[in-house]
């Protein structure tokens, strides 16, 4: 789907930071060159991408709506488009400017803001299936366990300042409660006890690294990863074989397939969706029946090298 003459709604986090201006200006100069209307629309607070996108494609009657939505931040900013579109068969187009850009790189656009101004042009729809917890939409996972007790120790402030290793700091402040990870999983019924769990749709976790090796976006199915040792080793040695690429094939931990899951704990554990906190346990996933179209690569590998 060619972007030439179309209009184009960009939804914008501009807390993702001062030094993705200049990316946003690059990945905007091409949208302009092709499409017949480009309009920003800075989000101004957490949800508001959601009634960005709704209003982009819900005109009122004396207005045309977008062609295509595009959604300019991380993960959870994509999440928050995706949800306001979730019944549309409108195209997202994603700019990533996040911190892991998960999303993007497993559609094959990779995060180098160039190299997808280069191909902007040629990019074609597909669908892919984002999940629903409750009635809210995530696009890449929810987890339980070590990686939601960094998440819902990390400081935002930090996390602008520094990135990336503002979840190590998290990681070291949520050291002490991971004995509490007593995790049950239910998956379409199949009951399971582990200490970690990341109910998934695609392959890749943290950016670049190899989580579920034959997850896919399009398939409307969920990869459900049990880690099952609990303690700072466990978590140490986790970390370790997920940057060397051989968390999946660790005997201690376990990859299932289902469209249903729920996940719950004797102890108050917190949950993570897309890198941002949403809550506590218990939760109930399922696999949205609404696909949602996003703009593509017509074909690649998931991106998983690039930055």
């Amino acid at each position: 789907m060619a972007i030439h003459d179309q209009r184009i709604k960009v939804i914008h986090n501009p807390v993702a930071g001062g030094r993705n201006r200049k990316r946003l200006r690059i990945a905007l100069q091409a949208l302009r060159k092709h499409a017949s209307k480009v309009k920003v629309s800075p989000t101004k607070y957490a949800g508001h991408g959601i009634k960005r996108a709704d209003k982009a494609i819900n005109r009122k009657p004396d207005k045309i709506p977008y062609d295509i939505i595009c959604a300019a931040g991380g993960d959870g900013t994509i999440a928050e488009v995706a949800n306001g579109m979730r019944g549309s068969d409108c195209p997202l187009l994603v700019l990533p400017l996040g911190t892991a850009n998960v999303f993007a790189r497993e559609l094959g656009l990779g995060t180098s803001m160039r190299k997808i101004a280069a191909m902007v042009e040629t990019l074609h729809p597909k669908q892919v299936y984002p999940g629903l917890m409750g009635d809210k939409r995530f696009i890449m996972m929810v987890g339980v366990g070590i990686d939601s007790l960094s998440v819902a120790s990390l400081e935002t402030s930090l996390k602008r300042r520094i990135g990336g290793a503002a979840y190590v700091v998290a990681a070291l402040k949520a050291i002490k409660r991971m004995k509490e990870l007593d995790l049950n999983v239910s998956v379409d019924g199949a009951s399971y006890e582990t200490a970690n769990v990341i109910v998934t749709n695609g392959r890749l976790y943290g950016g670049p690294f190899i989580l579920s090796p034959n997850a896919a976006l399009e398939e409307p199915v969920f990869h459900v990863v049990m880690l099952h040792k609990k303690g700072l080793w466990a978590a140490l040695r986790y970390g370790l074989a997920l940057v060397m690429g051989r968390l999946p094939y660790l005997k201690d931990v376990t990859i299932t397939k289902g469209t249903h899951v729920r996940i719950e704990s004797k102890n108050a554990l917190p949950v993570q969706a897309d890198g941002d906190y949403v809550g506590m346990l218990p939760v109930e996933v399922r696999v949205d029946s609404f696909p949602l179209t996003v703009l593509a690569p017509r074909t690649h590998t998931s991106e998983a090298a690039e930055s």
